[in-house]
């Protein structure tokens, strides 16, 4: 008699313990895991690193510009005791003078010629002026009815033109003799020639004028930058106090940040800009990376003294930031391109160089 099968027998088909190619089993995936866990160790030390310097790119331009700033101080320390007397009465100076009065004298004469004559055309100009714009003006009107007007009253108009073209008006024009004037009879024509004439003459002047002294005017900048550079006017006891002061450097954002909270201010623009408020003037070549005086790089263009330091008496930064003057995202730090706002996300990029008091609010 064959055997009895239960119900649950008949209907449950028994399946192998294990597939037949398990991946756990059959192949190691210890290659795998030592890749996920490298990734993993290398996005760690990115962020890291991002969050220490990657995102904070001020830290080094801090320690750059207490470098730089400490070997200036350092440079102008045995000036700090110069006077001007003794610095115009050095060598170096008496011979700065010496050329940019030789260049000075060398186009005296012709300068004085061209200055002389672009003066006598200003003053035939300042005679003539007034005379010559109410007869322009009104023409201009009399032109201006011609093309609004129709028929008759456009020929009438046009008749009108011609005989304030034709008007003889009187002007005393300068002759150039001291005080003595020419009166001289001229319709409009013959005066808007004139007119013309003196501008001419004033502008061509002007400009040879100013070639002519370009030379001087080098030498002259020259000489004068010279005694700026060396006249300090700082005592030795005071750069010491300085140096002090920037070797205890705050190297962070809040100890530069600019905080008004009246009218929502925050500012971090001397974060990177560290030399805007600093006593002594730095230019430039002061900070250059190879020393005092040398090639300047962006960095010490950025490290400067803050070029009309007169307009903190009225724009205290303290009240006012610099962002609502000179626009820029006064708060962003990661880079230069975010601090000044010039990228599609900021509605309010800083003003270029040659509008830069556009926002002034004062």
């Amino acid at each position: 008699m064959a055997d009895a099968r239960g119900p649950n027998e008949a209907l449950v088909k028994k399946e192998s313990d294990l597939p037949a190619q398990d991946p756990l089993v059959s192949k190691s995936s210890s290659g795998w895991m030592l890749l996920c866990a490298l990734l993993m160790t290398a996005s760690i030390a990115w962020a890291l690193w991002d969050e220490a310097f990657g995102q904070r790119p001020w830290k080094s331009m801090q320690r750059e510009f207490v470098s730089r700033y400490t070997r200036y101080l350092d440079s102008i320390k045995e000036k700090s005791g110069q006077s001007e007397t003794e610095i115009r009465e050095s060598a170096v100076y008496q011979q700065l003078e010496a050329a940019e009065k030789a260049a000075s004298d060398e186009v005296k004469e012709e300068s004085d010629r061209l200055d002389a004559e672009a003066k006598l055309a200003q003053k035939k100009l300042d005679a003539i002026t007034d005379t010559f714009q109410n007869q322009r003006g009104r023409l201009t009107v009399i032109s201006y009815n011609i093309e609004t007007s129709e028929g008759s009253a456009k020929e009438r108009y046009k008749r009108r033109a011609e005989e304030k073209r034709a008007e003889i008006v009187t002007v005393e024009v300068p002759t150039g003799e001291g005080d003595k004037v020419k009166t001289e009879k001229l319709n409009y024509t013959q005066l808007e020639k004139l007119y013309d004439e003196q501008r001419e003459i004033k502008a061509d002047r002007l400009g040879k004028r100013a070639e002519l002294l370009k030379t001087p005017s080098e030498l002259r900048k020259k000489k004068d930058d010279y005694l700026r550079n060396q006249l300090i006017g700082f005592t030795p006891t005071q750069l010491e106090g300085l140096k002090t002061k920037v070797a205890s450097y705050d190297y962070s954002i809040l100890g530069h940040q600019i905080s008004v909270g009246a009218y929502n201010i925050v500012d971090r623009c001397e974060v990177c800009h560290a030399g805007i408020r600093e006593p002594v003037e730095l230019r430039p070549a002061d900070l250059a990376p190879d020393g005092p005086g040398k090639e300047p790089d962006s960095l010490a263009r950025a490290f400067v003294s803050h070029p009309n330091k007169e307009i903190f008496q009225v724009h205290n930064p303290e009240k006012f930031g610099c962002a609502s003057c000179h626009w820029g995202n006064g708060r962003a730090t990661t880079s230069d391109t975010k601090g000044h706002g010039r990228h599609k996300f900021w509605l309010w990029p800083m003003f270029e160089k040659e509008n830069t008091e556009a926002g002034c609010q004062q």
